[in-house]
C-alpha cells in the first residue's frame, strides 16, 4: 500500500484506506499527491492523475470507483475553470476525453500536474523503450498485425500490442503493463 500525506490545505480529509485499494497501480507506480474533490480525491502518480470517487450503487449502498485515468504521456496542459473547477483533457480530445473537478484551490493543483507533466513523459518513453529493448534482444521471428512472436532460448514467445500506448505485453495479460488498458 503506497504512503500517502496530503496537504492540509488541499486535501483536508486523509484518503480513505478503501479508496486507495481501487487503485490498480502499475509496476514501479506510486501516489505522488492527493487533493480531495467533491465527490472523492484527484490522485497524482508518477505515470498519470486518476480519480477515486464515492458512487451511489443499488439499494443506497455507496462505493468507492476509480477512473478516469489521465496518463501523462498524452495529457494537456491543464486549464482552471470558474474559479474553482480544474479542467484534465488527453491532448487529442476528439478521440480522448475531458474531466473537471470541484476543487479548494485548482490554481496550486493546476501547478503541480503541469510540473509533473514532463517527468511523466519522460517516465512513460523510458518504460516503453525499456520493454521495446528487452525483447529486441531477443530474435523476433515475425510479425503479424498485432501479435508478435519472438524466439527466446529455444522457445517461441507471442506478445500483443496494446492497442492504446503500443506496448508489447503477454497473450495472457488482461491488463498493459505500460497503460493499464484493458487487452481486450
Amino acid at each position: 500500500m503506497p504512503s500517502v500525506s496530503p496537504d492540509a490545505e488541499t486535501a483536508p480529509d486523509p484518503i480513505d484506506p478503501e479508496a486507495l485499494r481501487h487503485i490498480h497501480l502499475l509496476d514501479d507506480e506510486h501516489v505522488e499527491r492527493v487533493w480531495k474533490t467533491v465527490r472523492g480525491f484527484l490522485l497524482m502518480t508518477n505515470l498519470r492523475c486518476t480519480e477515486v470517487s464515492h458512487w451511489p450503487q443499488l439499494f443506497g449502498k455507496t462505493e468507492w470507483v476509480a477512473g478516469p485515468n489521465l496518463f501523462f504521456y498524452n495529457l494537456a496542459p491543464p486549464r482552471v475553470l470558474f474559479r474553482h473547477i480544474l479542467q484534465l483533457s488527453e491532448e487529442h480530445e476528439r478521440n480522448g476525453f475531458t474531466v473537471r473537478f470541484l476543487l479548494h484551490d485548482p490554481y496550486s493543483v493546476a501547478e503541480e500536474v503541469e510540473a509533473a507533466r514532463a517527468p511523466g513523459r519522460r517516465e512513460w518513453l523510458r518504460r516503453r523503450a525499456q520493454s521495446e529493448a528487452r525483447y529486441r534482444a531477443s530474435r523476433m521471428r515475425w510479425e503479424s498485425g498485432n501479435r508478435v512472436i519472438f524466439h527466446d532460448a529455444n522457445k517461441e514467445v507471442v506478445k500483443v500490442r496494446c492497442r492504446f500506448c503500443s506496448g508489447l505485453m503477454d497473450v495472457s495479460a488482461g491488463r498493459c503493463p505500460f497503460c493499464g488498458a484493458p487487452q481486450a
